[in-house]
């Protein structure tokens, strides 16, 4: 009895007088808490592991966006901001996720995040351009894009970046500044431990004149709200689509030894016209949108506002009416992708002699229906029926999409049809084209 007590006697001693001396600052009590469940707690606590959660635990309650990332994803983060490897061109995908939207493998550029590039209406002279993400070589990516446009004739351009979640800051203000003449402030960011820094036109950009349409949506997020705000508050551009998703701050990501990382918020930032987009968030220093201030752009003088995000001038909401139950079966198990499999097996030296290439295919072939048919056929033989609800809601998306599987695999040199086929299905692709080529453009920006 009495070895036990002068044991707990010289451990609560211990304790005391670490306790006494660790009182000065927060830092030194987390330090002293550190030391006491390492070293005195019942049991053997496993340190890594202990540690790793503690940091992602204090992380997650910071703000929505702060976190700790393992090795395993800190690896698949550089690989998408610094260049993945571009996807097989003859692979079918499943699906698209939206008929107007892609699904995310091949295009034929060296990192993807410029999707497809191509001249979506010859008339007016516009192109289209759809930019996935913002990574190390989307400028370079981005220049060789418009440049090679303006060769076909482009004067005006849509400009997607629906479902582009961001990506390097510095990436999104280069783009930005193609855009942008003179010294037109594209950015403000300032946080409590980094100076106020403004970022400015700097470079006579590529394509600093003709109208432009830019897409976007609550899927439109971080570095690609950066772009989306320095062109609207500077009368620049039309967005058309629906409010972005409302992220104002930004993160840098810190290191460790062992692979790991801390991606930790560490600046705010503000548009041109001075409005903050943060939507609401639990956590720490929260300082979020006002949708009771007004600012103006800086040319034209338009009323703006936000309640979180970047507002759009025409509202054109995704569509999602064909995404029923039958649909995501069809998807679940590869229908699409089947049908296009089987239907080029049969026909290809067929198509190929009636549709010599791809522009003539885009513009004649009328096979549609006939691939939905036999679609419907092997679904059903599968157990797949369709509630009869559901057949006028998704039919019209998946032709759309039947078509555009079998002109990727009929003609894998263009790396464009894919898209220019799901896009004549795209509302808000649909309602750039009728906006750039009307007086409706001029009138929004008055």
């Amino acid at each position: 009895v009495m070895k036990r007590f002068v044991l707990c006697a010289a451990v609560l001693l211990s304790l005391s007088s670490i306790s006494s001396r660790a009182q000065k600052s927060p830092e030194e009590k987390l330090n002293m808490t550190m030391y006491a469940i390492m070293n005195m707690y019942v049991d053997t606590v496993d340190k890594a592991s202990f540690v790793d959660g503690m940091i992602a635990r204090a992380m997650n309650e910071l703000d929505p966006f702060s976190a700790y990332l393992t090795p395993e994803e800190v690896m698949a983060s550089e690989a998408a901001l610094l260049g993945p490897t571009a996807g097989d061109p003859s692979a079918f995908p499943v699906n698209a996720a939206n008929a107007g939207e892609s699904s995310g493998i091949y295009d034929g550029y060296a990192s993807g995040t410029v999707q497809t590039a191509y001249i979506a209406d010859k008339k007016s002279g516009t192109g289209y351009i759809r930019l996935t993400m913002f990574a190390e070589h989307t400028l370079d990516e981005f220049r060789s894009a418009v440049s090679e446009l303006r060769k076909q004739g482009m004067k005006n351009l849509v400009l997607d970046l629906q479902g582009n979640p961001g990506g390097f800051f510095e990436s999104a203000v280069a783009v930005a500044d193609e855009f942008l003449d003179g010294d037109k402030t594209i950015v403000t960011t300032s946080g409590a431990h980094i100076p106020t820094r403004t970022a400015s036109a700097q470079i006579d950009g590529c394509f600093e004149k003709g109208r432009l349409v830019l897409l976007v949506d609550d899927r439109t997020m971080s570095a690609a709200e950066i772009l989306a705000g320095a062109l609207r508050d500077w009368d620049r551009a039309v967005l058309v689509g629906s409010p972005t998703f409302g992220k104002g701050l930004i993160q840098e990501t810190l290191p460790f030894e062992d692979g790991s990382a801390l991606r930790i918020t560490v600046a705010r930032y503000l548009t041109p016209s001075g409005m903050q987009i943060q939507k609401p968030y639990e956590g720490y220093g929260r300082v979020y949108a006002d949708p009771t201030l007004v600012y103006r752009s800086l040319l034209k003088g338009r009323e703006l506002h936000s309640d979180g995000g970047i507002g759009v001038d025409v509202q054109v909401p995704r569509d999602t009416t064909f995404m029923t139950e039958w649909y995501y079966n069809l998807a679940f198990n590869g229908m699409q992708k089947m049908e296009a499999a089987s239907y080029l097996e049969r026909n290809r030296d067929a198509l190929l002699k009636k549709y010599r290439t791809s522009d003539i295919f885009f513009r004649k072939f009328n096979g549609e229906e006939e691939m939905f048919s036999e679609m419907v056929g092997m679904a059903e033989g599968a157990g797949i029926t369709c509630p009869g609800q559901e057949y006028e809601r998704t039919a019209p998306a998946v032709k759309t999409q039947l078509k555009a599987l079998l002109a990727r695999a009929l003609y894998p040199d263009d790396h464009n049809i894919y898209y220019r086929i799901l896009n004549t299905a795209s509302p808000s692709v649909i309602r750039a084209l009728e906006i750039i080529r009307s007086d409706e453009y001029d009138n929004i920006l008055k």
